[in-house]
């Protein structure tokens, strides 16, 4: 528990300089119950069904870029 009174993504546990802030990328309805796509200030993302945490990506750790070019197997 931190009890140094700033306020940290829960995600990074980076400080959050102007309190902890996010927004709301999608929310849509399944068959499971709501589903939301969050960001935070930091740039981590969580991923939310029915408000209970199901994912969490830390900021700067996306996937890799997909490859261009030709398909294998054309050409």
């Amino acid at each position: 528990m931190d009890d140094s009174g700033i306020d940290r993504c829960p995600v990074c546990l980076s400080p959050a300089t102007e309190g902890a802030e996010w927004v709301l990328l999608s929310r849509h309805r399944t068959s499971a119950g709501y589903i939301e796509y969050c960001l935070s200030a930091c740039g981590c993302i969580t991923v939310l069904r029915d408000g209970d945490l199901l994912k969490s990506v830390p900021s700067g750790t996306g996937r890799a870029p997909a490859r261009r070019g030709g398909r294998r197997g054309v050409g």
